[in-house]
């Protein structure tokens, strides 16, 4: 019992550092130079097997109201997403995605 106790005591501080290093990570896309952007679009994309080879579409100029023009969109893999992607063994992977527009200007 106290050699397994001391074994578990080893492999604590790698499954802590193991955690620490997966965190979420968000991707953004910059498509013009506004800052002043609002969110028109969130929710959610399913993507199976790790999501090899899939992609997900949105139409930005729907997503964004008359008057808008879109501006940048985010996907980001939370930390929930994420642990539904080890849960599963990587059979579901959720990512959240973001569609911010900006007020259109007349030139």
């Amino acid at each position: 019992m106290k050699i397994y106790l001391l074994k578990l005591r080893k492999l604590v501080p790698v499954i802590l550092f193991t955690l620490l290093m997966t965190s979420c990570a968000t991707q953004t896309t910059l498509l013009n130079e506004s800052y002043d952007a609002e969110v028109m679009e969130t929710g959610n994309d399913a993507f199976f097997i790790g999501g090899i080879g899939q992609t997900a579409r949105h139409d930005l100029n729907e997503a964004c109201q008359d008057g808008y023009i879109p501006a940048k969109t985010q996907t980001v893999l939370s930390v929930p997403n994420w642990l539904l992607g080890v849960l599963t063994l990587g059979i579901y992977t959720p990512r959240q995605y973001t569609i911010y527009c900006t007020k259109e200007t007349k030139k």
